[in-house]
């Protein structure tokens, strides 16, 4: 096998990440489209001893399980890349990936219980980031990346993750920023000004809030376009600038200027409300949010006069909703703005038995074991909700030195939870049960609540 052999293969399952899976003679095959029961005909991009990669040319013969993709993008675009795959189907596979992940990654073999899928297949984003990027005439492009690239941006015709709101913000900017000229950035040569566009419309409080993000404020007509984009719904609360002049092509503002209002929103879970601003994190899906956290709290069992610490806290989301059931509760979280953000929500709830540390977690739970902090906490379960990277061998091992009897780890992926608990297998914790949520139906993401229980002695 060569790159650019052109193959006949068959589709037989949806690999983790969300490519489709093929054999040819013996080889594992990569493809970067396709659903289960598709044959197609792909052209090879890559070769490895043990797999390849390839590019979809033709549908040669569509799987029953194929439906009709009602995204006009979906060719272009690398975010539903599920959207061909009917919804049941999207979701047995992703309960199976997860069965998978445990026992081939991890050796692991909890009960997995049934994915619990979302309510809602559309439109239940709270928040998108939309990418400006210079067109074929200079002019500035507002859209998506184009799939497997971060130099190339189609611009938007329309979105069906979030809701119609933000599909009419970004047209509106995508006009505005036209008929004004802005510069868009260009990744490569890395020169030009507005970046991203933010949107973030929050779906159980109806709250908006818009984040254009740029490496300097020369751009033309900036209040008129914040006093345009905040007329089109009084949901719209706050438009904020944010500055980033680094080269790091990410979404996030080094400084930021209020445009418009007070420059935060504020979502409501499970009866609290939770500030959120231009950088804070949030899960995206909030009605599903709210079973995922409600899972967490079922699977910690608390009785009520318990300590919980909960690292990688963020904003103080689960810090916050686990104060509520348990004596008390410790955040622990590396971000100053999201600790100060996370001490606000914890007043603006009138919650007064959680505190909330700023600092690393593999520092701090260092620092706690060589007593060199006097606050250290003594508790009976410990929350974790890291990135997707999972968590660092050394913050397993401190963890396990602070003997809680359980472990609720909330995982956004499956292969590092599999590693992670694996590790903590290896110091004395049983992964008891896994339960899979599906919080972005058409992309291939996963989130876990899984429960880790101590053995006794």
């Amino acid at each position: 096998m060569k790159v650019s052999d052109l193959l006949k293969v068959h589709v037989d399952d949806v690999a983790l990440g969300g490519k489709a899976i093929a054999r040819h003679e013996g080889r594992v095959v990569f493809i970067d489209q396709g659903v289960p029961g598709d044959d197609l005909e792909v052209t090879v991009t890559r070769v490895k001893r043990s797999f390849a990669e390839a590019r979809l040319e033709r549908l040669e013969r569509p799987s029953p399980l194929r439906v009709p993709a009602p995204c006009p993008h979906v060719d272009r675009c690398g975010g539903c890349r599920l959207q061909s795959l009917s919804y049941p189907e999207q979701c047995r596979v992703k309960e199976r990936q997860v069965g998978e992940a445990l026992r081939h990654i991890g050796g692991l073999t909890p009960e997995v219980r049934p994915l619990r899928p979302a309510p809602e297949v559309f439109h239940y984003r709270n928040k998108m980031e939309f990418s400006f990027h210079p067109g074929e005439r200079g002019e500035p492009v507002l859209g998506l990346h184009e799939r497997g690239t971060f130099d190339r941006v189609f611009a938007l015709e329309t979105c069906l993750l979030p809701s119609q709101l933000s599909v009419e913000i970004v047209r509106a900017t995508q006009h505005f920023a036209r008929e004004h000229g802005w510069r868009a950035y260009d990744p490569r040569l890395h020169r030009g000004v507005v970046r991203f566009l933010v949107v973030r419309h929050l779906t159980l409080s109806d709250q908006c809030a818009v984040h254009l993000i740029a490496t300097s404020d020369e751009i033309g007509g900036l209040e008129t376009w914040a006093r345009e984009v905040a007329g089109l719904s009084p949901a719209v609360r706050a438009v904020t600038l944010g500055l980033n002049p680094s080269r790091a092509g990410v979404a996030v503002s080094e400084e930021e200027r209020v445009l418009l209002g007070e420059g935060t929103v504020t979502e409501r879970l499970l009866g609290l409300e939770f500030e959120v601003s231009a950088n804070a994190f949030l899960q995206t899906n909030s009605r599903q949010a709210e079973a995922l956290y409600t899972a967490a709290l079922e699977a910690a069992r608390l009785r009520g006069d318990e300590c919980v610490l909960d690292l990688y806290c963020g904003t103080g989301t689960l810090t916050l909703l686990f104060a509520r059931a348990a004596r008390e509760a410790v955040g622990v979280e590396s971000v100053p703005d999201a600790v100060e953000r996370a001490r606000r929500n914890a007043r603006r709830n009138g919650i007064g038995n959680a505190r909330f540390v700023e600092g690393e977690a593999r520092r701090i739970l260092r620092e706690w074991a060589t007593k060199a902090r006097p606050e250290a906490p003594t508790p009976d379960l410990v929350v974790v909700d890291p990135p997707r990277a999972g968590l660092h061998p050394r913050v397993v091992a401190r963890v396990a030195e602070l003997r809680p009897g359980r472990v609720v780890y909330v995982s956004c992926n499956p292969a590092t939870l599999a590693r992670d608990g694996h590790d903590f297998g290896a110091l004395g914790y049983t992964l008891v049960e896994v339960e899979p949520f599906d919080l972005f139906p058409h992309t291939p993401h996963i989130e876990c609540v899984a429960r880790f229980e101590r053995a006794i002695g």
